[in-house]
């Protein structure tokens, strides 16, 4: 995989820092809601957290992630779990996780959260853009620990070029989620990779496949090949931008752009 040096776009994990000082306050993190029932995965339970690294233009979430300051309230990772497990539990769901925005803020909170999933009948499912624990092999370290986890690393675009023009962010650090991949599977952390393609050619997204199985072959049986849904306020802000997807969903129904 080429490194592609640029002076472009903002750092992710220089906005990771910044954003966890608007977030976070010691083991609390900001959340929007403690539990809803989303259909992924057969059905799962997520809360909505606050607070990004990336600022994609094709983003579902918008107050989470582009007014952090102004959005919700902190909550102990106890409360965090009480939210999630009182749903799961009601609905029968064993999957939980957080969405909407990056799930590897906030530490201290994660992996008090995480020590509370493995005293239960839950996993965990850490959603993540791969930025930190691609630039943090300790970090993957930390998570091995935990039998109750699985990570899903989400990748934007097909290239570093598509993925500036998606995110604004350096073009360099593209790259970081597949070391974040190759983090987590040295560590022994169950996980698996997304790609996000609404905006790729086929070519690209082969492209994307070819790199990923340098990083472990196995990757490929769990690869995620995802579309955007477009949201009256995603397409607005697509069209803001002048990006047009060549794949997208129309609230629940999936059909190719045209």
């Amino acid at each position: 995989m080429e490194k592609v040096a640029s002076d472009k776009g903002y750092c992710p994990l220089e906005l990771s820092a910044a954003t966890e000082k608007v977030v976070v306050d010691g083991n609390r993190r900001k959340y929007v809601q403690l539990g809803r029932s989303l259909r992924f995965y057969g059905g799962t339970t997520s809360a909505t957290e606050v607070g990004c690294n990336l600022r994609c233009k094709f983003c579902f979430s918008d107050k989470p992630v582009w007014k952090p300051k102004k959005t919700g309230k902190l909550y102990s990772p106890q409360q965090v779990f009480d939210g999630l497990a009182k749903n799961a539990r009601k609905y029968g769901h064993k999957l939980i996780s957080a969405s909407a925005s990056e799930g590897t803020i906030g530490r201290e909170h994660l992996f008090e959260l995480l020590d509370l999933v493995e005293q239960s009948e839950f996993i965990y499912i850490l959603e993540t853009n791969g930025m930190t624990l691609g630039a943090d092999p300790a970090y993957c370290q930390q998570l091995a620990k935990y039998k109750r986890l699985h990570v899903r690393v989400s990748i934007k675009g097909a290239t570093p070029d598509e993925y500036f023009d998606l995110t604004g962010a350096r073009p360099d650090s593209y790259w970081l989620p597949y070391e974040a991949m190759r983090n987590l599977i040295d560590a022994g952390v169950s996980c698996n990779a997304c790609i996000m393609a609404s905006f790729s050619s086929d070519e690209g997204i082969e492209d994307v496949k070819k790199n990923l199985s340098k990083v472990h072959h196995g990757i490929l049986k769990s690869l995620e090949v995802e579309s955007i849904t477009l949201f009256p306020k995603v397409q607005e802000r697509l069209e803001k931008h002048g990006l047009k997807p060549t794949r997208a969903k129309r609230l629940g129904s999936w059909r190719k752009a045209v």
